[in-house]
Parts: C-alpha cells; sequence; structure tokens
C-alpha cells in the first residue's frame, strides 16, 4: 500500500491493566447465519450494528464481485462458533469494509489515562489462493481518515505485515512494516489471535500475535507524535485490490475486541506462556485415543513434539510434530505422563491408560 520499512524492534509489555474499558466487541455467536446486512454503501446498519461498504472501483479496476453476500455470519468461526466471513475482491480495485459506528463517542468517556487503544481478533487464514488481494484490519482517525495502526495479510504469501502512520525522515504516512526479519508467514489453514494498539499520546504503535512472547513496536524516533497524534474514529475489518490481482480470496474474523487502556495488554501478555493448565487432555482415563486442546480458544500454540512417560521418568513414545490426537492403544494399563513441548514452554498432563 505504502513504502515499506525494512526494520523492527521488539520490547516486553507492561503488566495487565487494571482499568482497561472495553469500548467495542462482538463474537458473532448472537447473530443469524446468513448476510450482515443489506445495504453496501455504508448508510444502513445490518446486522450486530455492523456497517458494510464495498464497491468494484473505478476503470482500470477489474474487480466485479462486490454485493452483500461478501459480508457473512457463518458457522465455522473459532472453535466451531460463528463467525465473520468477508469475501475479498477478486481484482485490481476496489475495496470491502465492515465496521461499528460510535468509537469516537465512547472513546470520549474513557477512563483518565486509558490513553491507548487496542484492537484485538481471531484470524483464519485458510487454505493459499492465487489471490494477492490485501485483507486488512485497520484503525483509522477523525481526521483526514488515515490510517493510525493495523494488519495487512496476503493470501497468496501469507504474509502478514503491519501498518502504522509514522514519521520517516519528516515525512508522515501510513507504512507498511516486516514484523519479523524477511516477513512473518502465517500457516495456511491456521486461527491465529492478532492483536495491535496505538498510543494517543506518543503515537506509539504496537503489534502482537498468539505466537509471539513479547508485543513488536518501532523505534520512538519513528513515532508520529505532536501534531500529528489523532483521535481515533473506527476499525474496519477490509479487502483491497491489489495489482495484478485476479482472484477473491474469504477471509474469517472472530472474537472482534477494542479496549482502552493505559498500559500494553495485547493478548494478555503473559498468557502467551506456556503452562500446565494451558491444555486439556481428554478421555481421561483412555483407552485408545487421547486427545490434546487448549483450554482457551484465545491463543493457539504449536506442539514441536510430545514425550509420553512412565511413572519411573521413563520415555515410552515419542511424537514430533503439531498432533492433538495420539493413539495410545499400544500401551499397557497404567499411569503416564504427557509431556507437551512448544517454543513457549512445556506443559505436562497426566494420564490414565484402562
Amino acid at each position: 500500500m505504502k513504502k515499506q520499512l525494512l526494520f523492527f524492534s521488539f520490547f516486553l509489555g507492561a503488566s495487565l491493566s487494571v482499568n482497561a474499558q472495553i469500548l467495542q466487541s462482538d463474537n458473532f455467536n448472537s447473530l443469524t447465519i446468513g448476510n450482515i446486512g443489506t445495504d453496501i454503501t455504508g448508510a444502513t446498519a445490518g446486522q450486530g450494528g455492523w456497517l458494510t461498504s464495498a464497491g468494484n472501483g473505478a476503470a482500470p479496476s477489474t474487480t466485479t464481485n462486490s454485493n452483500n453476500g461478501n459480508f457473512q455470519v457463518i458457522a465455522a468461526g473459532n472453535a466451531s462458533t460463528r463467525g465473520f466471513q468477508l469475501q475479498g475482491v477478486n481484482g485490481t480495485g476496489g475495496g470491502k469494509y465492515m465496521w461499528k459506528d460510535g468509537l469516537p463517542t465512547v472513546w470520549a468517556g474513557r477512563a483518565t489515562g486509558n490513553n491507548i487503544i487496542e484492537v484485538e481478533v481471531d484470524f483464519f487464514t485458510g487454505l493459499p489462493t492465487t489471490s494477492t488481494a490485501f485483507t486488512g484490519i485497520y484503525l483509522f482517525n477523525t481526521t483526514g481518515f488515515d490510517v493510525l495502526n493495523g494488519f495487512i495479510y496476503t493470501n497468496n504469501t501469507r504474509l502478514l505485515r503491519g501498518i502504522a502512520r509514522l514519521n520517516n525522515a519528516g515525512t508522515v504516512d501510513a507504512y507498511t512494516i516486516n514484523l519479523a526479519s524477511g516477513g512473518l508467514i502465517l500457516n495456511a489453514n491456521t486461527w491465529y489471535r492478532l492483536g495491535f494498539g496505538y498510543n494517543t499520546v506518543t503515537g506509539q504503535p504496537t503489534w502482537r500475535l498468539n505466537t509471539m512472547t513479547s508485543s513488536a513496536s518501532m523505534d520512538a524516533s519513528l513515532w508520529a507524535g505532536g501534531a500529528d497524534i489523532l483521535a481515533p474514529e473506527e476499525i474496519d475489518l477490509a479487502s483491497e485490490g491489489n495489482t495484478g490481482n485476479t482472484a477473491s480470496f474469504n477471509a474469517v474474523f472472530d472474537n472482534f475486541l477494542v479496549k482502552a487502556v493505559s498500559s500494553d495488554t495485547l493478548l494478555g501478555l503473559d498468557s502467551a506462556t506456556v503452562t500446565n493448565d494451558t491444555f486439556v487432555v481428554y478421555p481421561n482415563p483412555v483407552n485408545n485415543i487421547v486427545n490434546i486442546s487448549l483450554t482457551s480458544r484465545t491463543l493457539d500454540f504449536e506442539i514441536s513434539k510430545i514425550d509420553i512417560t512412565d511413572i519411573n521418568g521413563r520415555i515410552v513414545k515419542q511424537i514430533d510434530g503439531d498432533v492433538r490426537e495420539i493413539n495410545v492403544s499400544d500401551l499397557t494399563s497404567g499411569v503416564y505422563f504427557l509431556n507437551i513441548d512448544t517454543e513457549n514452554g512445556k506443559s505436562t498432563k497426566k494420564i490414565i491408560k484402562n
């Protein structure tokens, strides 16, 4: 979209703010499966108070698929709940946007000191396609409708980037930011929890995924502070055309949340560390197949290895990779321990084999 800054930095966030205020939220479970609304001009709200806008773009745009069906409540949200599906543009131009009104009002009524706005959402990467269109989550300001912070995802490469209003050598603009050296590539067909924040006092942007142990930010010299600090207007779930695009991508979102906080609380911070309470195993006792799942669907952790040990600490079975179902029918009856390794830490669960 804009110029790209090829550097990044990480910092460890502060503790969870006890004064966090929820400004907007939706898990889509109370909405009816089908179209969000009947108006793609952004004038009339549909289900859940969501407004929608879709356009194919002016020539030479090749997009042709803008309609009310682009914005759907579907049954396949995160953890088998309902979610929101955005059908992206299928050409080089145009855009599709969904947002809730009223953010300036609730923002103005926030508690003193809660000057950081944070946005979190579950995002499903889906199967790879040839689509080069941008799927975006944008925080816009009230003056000039500029992007303050957000994410951009491109399905054909599975590249996720940040986008923020920054001051690069005196030029204030929206820049895209690599969130990892060489680019942050997401796994296909995977749910992620994404979060970004914007400090309305300093102009500091932050980003975080559930796979990251700390929040990412830019050097303070790049923050667009002073007169360039602008109040938030709305948060959009969006799709936009891109050069050479010929295919659409169906992005799925769930558990949308907007907060006003006094310090970085993205994704609960310390909750990105695996503990013995992170996973649950069932059935227990088990006869043949033991399943592993997360106790919370807010985060996801990729399992790298599982060692099964007996009560004497001897390894009786090893499984490599992100396996969530284990056949233990070959084990004798008794007590065993599942030692689950992830890049965010280890979890140990006891099972009883019948």
